[in-house]
């Protein structure tokens, strides 16, 4: 067997495992589904976007991103405001119930990623930061690929490190 066969299936069963794991622990919220929990962290990140793009980031049809925000909306999670840059666009951003929600997202994926890093040593775990900082770098493609990426990012706890996919979307750019 080649070793780039079993690095393939490790980390297939590994991203497989993850993602399962932070889908059922954002389900144990009592939200709707991923995706709406997903475009809540979008926006409580980068509020002043589009439906447009959230629908971009997101993989969903414009009329899908439309349906999506009505439904936060509803739910007293998201608001719609007049751009100030152009009066003519509406823009996204979270209410203060939106925010904590979010928080609640972020901490459940956190709590999903704990154990696993517990299971390392602080050498590992250290072994682990450039080669996710070059592998989320090589995979981002532009600003709407870095927001898909970041959909469910703390940002706040990245960008002071240097968050990769921002970094590589600024060499992008020069």
């Amino acid at each position: 067997m080649e070793t780039n066969d079993y690095i393939t299936n490790l980390l297939g069963a590994f991203a497989t495992t993850i993602s399962t794991q932070i889908e059922q622990a954002v389900a144990g919220l009592g939200g709707r589904n991923l995706t709406h929990e997903a475009a809540l962290v979008a926006i409580h990140n980068h509020p002043n976007e589009t439906i447009d793009m959230l629908s971009k980031i997101l993989g969903l049809t414009h009329s899908g991103g439309v349906r999506l925000i009505n439904t936060l909306e509803e739910e007293g999670l998201v608001e719609r405001q007049r751009s100030e840059q152009d009066a003519r666009a509406v823009v996204l951003y979270v209410t203060a119930k939106g925010r904590r929600r979010a928080q609640k997202v972020l901490q459940a994926r956190a709590r999903v990623i704990a154990p696993i890093l517990a299971n390392l040593t602080d050498d590992q775990q250290q072994l682990l930061v450039p080669v996710l900082q070059a592998t989320l770098g090589g995979l981002t493609n532009g600003q709407e690929g870095a927001r898909r990426i970041c959909r469910l990012c703390n940002e706040r706890i990245c960008r002071p490190q240097g968050c990769p996919v921002e970094l590589a979307i600024a060499e992008e750019a020069d």
